[in-house]
């Protein structure tokens, strides 16, 4: 089993991340990250070491990184975490952040193909 976490590198992210693997001893996690401004990978330092743990560089808005993703990982669950600090005010403006808008839809239309759990954050309608 692959969860694959979007936005893993931001600090509710890799505070998942840390919980998540702490907490299982099976699971693969996958932090997909664009390392952004929001992101920092030295909040997941100490989980390079993990065989469990994979990082990838990636734009949810790109949908053939996504692809990629779920095809290399076999990924059965998504946690959403990918979001820029101004999403309060997409939800009332599409215009604000088109990119994450975007993302969000591509990773769930992933995961419909693959047939797999989704965890949906609060941007996501």
């Amino acid at each position: 089993m692959a969860v694959l976490v979007t936005g893993g590198a931001g600090f509710i992210g890799a505070n998942f991340i840390h919980r998540l693997l702490d907490q299982t001893h099976s699971e693969q996690v996958i932090n997909f990250d664009l390392l952004t401004y929001a992101g920092n990978l030295s909040n997941l330092a100490d989980m390079h070491a993990d065989p469990r743990y994979h990082f990838i560089r990636g734009d949810i808005a790109d949908a053939a990184a996504v692809e990629r993703a779920f095809n290399d990982f076999q990924i059965d669950k998504v946690v959403n975490f990918a979001a820029e600090s101004h999403v309060d005010r997409s939800i009332m403006d599409d215009a604000v952040c088109p990119d994450e808008r975007r993302g969000s839809k591509r990773a769930s239309q992933c995961c419909q193909a693959a047939s797999c759990f989704t965890v949906r954050s609060g941007f996501n309608r």
